[in-house]
């Protein structure tokens, strides 16, 4: 089968929404953070695409506009909003986990923002001082996570599950299109910038760069509802 590039994004997409529309149908006792945390990162794609599209990679979309510097698919939309969700409740879905309240309460806002911040600011100078966007956003997950898990270490575990649970997700959507698909070297040849760079490192023909990337959204993601919210899983 044949697909036209301008396609390959929003087909890769529907895994995600589909999945994400499972764990919201049958699990309902985390419904309420997988919406949340589905919105909040709504706008984060098309934000972090300032960066991927200098020096990572450059998507075909069905719908796309563009506002001064900022280049919008809808695309992004989809698939961050999906993976938001994915990634914040999965490890809770896996493992029949629910959440309490912790007595010690926080700053709801704060510490959100703290995160981000923290996030944003390492994935830049990383960045900036010439490393890959995939690479430096990655990280930028993963100083984060670091950040409040040293000061929640129960939330260690439910991060890394969450890491490697996205990162497998991730894979067997690309595995599944890949194989479906004859193009896929055209395909990779006209959106990936790393394309036949020393960079361009595969498995089963995947970048790796996206399993680093889903491994560490996947890390972020994962605790960060519970951080934010004085919760702990039970």
């Amino acid at each position: 089968m044949v697909i036209d590039f301008q396609y390959v994004y929003f087909i890769l997409t529907i895994p995600f929404m589909i999945l994400w529309l499972l764990f919201f149908t049958f699990s309902k006792r985390t419904r309420k953070e997988q919406l949340t945390m589905s919105l909040l990162f709504l706008p984060v794609g098309t934000i972090a695409e300032l960066l991927y599209f200098q020096d990572y990679w450059d998507p075909g979309s069905i719908l796309s506009t563009t506002i001064g510097p900022i280049h919008i698919l809808l695309e992004d939309f989809l698939f961050v909003f999906a993976i938001a969700g994915i990634g914040a409740v999965i490890y809770e879905i896996i493992f029949g986990k629910r959440l309490l309240k912790m007595r010690k309460s926080v700053n709801k806002t704060l510490a959100f923002s703290v995160v981000i911040i923290v996030s944003v600011l390492a994935s830049y100078l990383l960045f900036s001082i010439g490393i890959n966007s995939i690479f430096a956003t990655s990280a930028g997950f993963v100083i984060a996570t670091l950040f409040f898990v040293s000061q929640r270490t129960d939330l260690l575990i439910n991060s890394l599950i969450s890491g490697i649970a996205v990162m497998f997700i991730m894979f067997i959507s690309y595995f599944i299109l890949f194989n479906a698909i004859t193009n896929t070297e055209m395909i990779l040849r006209q959106g990936w910038l790393l394309y036949g760079t020393s960079l361009d490192f595969r498995v089963f023909g995947i970048p790796f760069t996206e399993m680093i990337w889903g491994f560490a959204w996947g890390m972020l993601l994962g605790p960060l509802y519970e951080f934010v919210k004085g919760l702990r899983t039970v």
